[in-house]
């Protein structure tokens, strides 16, 4: 069971969401705050496990709060505007959620924050890093020097500038558990949107390769990345 707040300032969201906590069997509720100085000051008292936060709010934003917040905190933003996804991955939140938002989609993030929480070390910092087992050797790469993962039919290769990795793994079972700055942009690819130097057409440039971008990803992929734009 995880401990959750809920933190918006509109009233008919607050309802929704209390409403999907209580049918989602594995969350419990300890506070509703409509305004993020005051969850400030209930969080200092107690913690809990899962933030549903509202980025745009009077006097501290969502974006703001989270800045004051202990590293490690799992938050999934919620809001009615797309064009805060980039920040929100840049501060690893668990997901993204535009309202109105559907009970299937507000589960999907939470069966992700879950995951989140049985395996916190691979995802609670920037720098975090993971063993890779190539073959017979366990390799240690920090996620952040990753530029793209390739997939290949049952395996999976890991691009870092100065090598390539290729582990026993198929795509699907990467999708939750990579932290939120890989995004994928086509069936055989995710790539590390920190990384990336350049988008142009159907395709991102990162350390000179070119990776193509799907139909199927485009839009999603757009969304996160608009809000970079000058």
């Amino acid at each position: 069971m995880m401990t959750c707040m809920i933190i918006d300032d509109e009233p008919l969201a607050v309802q929704l969401l209390e409403s999907h906590i209580r049918q989602a069997g594995n969350l419990q509720l300890l506070h509703t705050c409509y305004h993020a100085l005051e969850a400030h000051q209930v969080l200092k008292r107690r913690p809990v496990d899962l933030l549903f936060l509202d980025i745009n709010m009077p006097r501290l934003s969502g974006m703001e709060l989270v800045s004051l917040l202990p590293p490690g905190q799992k938050i999934i933003f919620t809001t009615a505007y797309s064009e805060y996804a980039v920040q929100s991955y840049e501060k690893d939140a668990v997901d993204y959620l535009l309202k109105p938002i559907s009970f299937e989609r507000f589960m999907k993030a939470v069966d992700k924050a879950e995951k989140w929480m049985q395996q916190p070390a691979a995802r609670d910092t920037a720098t975090a890093s993971v063993f890779l087992k190539s073959g017979r050797t366990l390799v240690n790469i920090q996620f952040d020097s990753v530029l793209f993962i390739e997939g290949l039919k049952d395996y999976v290769a890991f691009h870092t500038l100065e090598e390539k990795i290729v582990v026993y793994k198929r795509m699907k079972e990467l999708e939750e558990s990579l932290p939120p700055y890989f995004v994928r942009v086509h069936n055989s690819y995710f790539v590390n949107t920190r990384q990336i130097s350049r988008v142009e057409d159907n395709q991102v440039v990162i350390a000179s390769r070119q990776i193509p971008v799907s139909e199927k990803y485009r839009e999603p992929f757009l969304q996160k990345i608009r809000t970079g734009l000058l």
